[in-house]
């Protein structure tokens, strides 16, 4: 594959972490497929380094781009006479955050627009969409705090939902392949006395279900297990999903949730 022909969307993308892993994969012929197209967030220091890292990785091509990259970080020149010196790479970068913190739900029109554009002019090329709904409603930490709120009740936190609006965007990207991230405590999170995740993969196995948009139909697909193992991709067990980073020479035991999709 050429450099670029995966065009990437990145939703609730927090700093960037799933975008650098992503945008970083080399193909065997040295090329980097992936391109982020757009990334979207919400929450404001969160979207400068984002915005910031874009730069970074359009600075990459420019020759002395990545000294000067360094200048910042060594305080030399602040992160305005960064960008001021890269007009061009900067005004990319800005445009691939949408210019300013976005939330969905609330900004859907600019942000649906953006992707539909990327998508129509990304023609025929793979898509892949990557991202991980907020945390703070699935987390344990985030359900001990709502437990001591008067009248809290789960089902009626926005953010339980926000996976949908997840689902939105597979409906107007329609990739060939998404993978949703998110925290342990998403696989006992309860709606209505329900465990959540179990209705989270049957949606994102097939998103027009809910958003009555002609949507294909996805297979699901853990990173634990192996794709020729007989349980992937029919199994329902949550644990196969939990993926414990210091089994992987990750020297920190961050454990997440991972599902692939294609």
């Amino acid at each position: 594959m050429e450099t670029g022909d995966v065009l990437v969307i990145d939703l609730f993308a927090g700093p960037g972490g799933l975008g650098e892993g992503v945008s970083s994969v080399m193909a065997p012929n040295g090329k980097r497929p992936f391109k982020i197209g757009v990334s979207v967030e919400k929450e404001s220091s969160a979207h400068k380094t984002l915005t910031t890292r874009a730069l970074y990785r359009k600075l990459k091509d420019v020759e002395g781009g990545l000294i000067s990259y360094n200048e910042y970080l060594l305080g030399s020149i602040s992160r305005e006479q960064l960008f001021k010196r890269y007009p061009e790479q900067a005004k990319e970068a800005l445009s691939e955050t949408l210019h300013q913190p976005r939330a969905l739900g609330d900004d859907n029109r600019i942000i649906h627009d953006r992707i539909t554009e990327l998508v129509k002019r990304h023609g025929n090329r793979p898509k892949v969409v990557i991202g991980g709904p907020p945390c703070q409603a699935y987390s344990l930490a985030g359900r001990s705090r709502n437990a001591g709120i008067e009248d809290y009740t789960a089902e009626k936190d926005h953010r339980n939902f926000l996976y949908k609006e997840y689902l939105k965007v597979l409906s107007i990207a329609q990739p060939d392949v998404f993978v949703m991230e998110n925290v342990r405590g998403i696989l006992s999170a309860k709606i209505d006395g329900n465990i959540m995740f179990p209705r989270i993969l049957k949606d994102l196995r097939a998103p027009g279900r809910v958003t009555k948009i002609a949507t294909p139909r996805y297979k699901v697909f853990s990173l634990v297990i192996g794709a020729n193992n007989p349980k992937n991709p029919e199994y329902e067990n949550s644990a196969d999903f939990l993926i414990k980073s210091e089994k992987y020479g990750v020297p920190q035991a961050r454990h997440r949730v991972i599902a692939s999709f294609y």
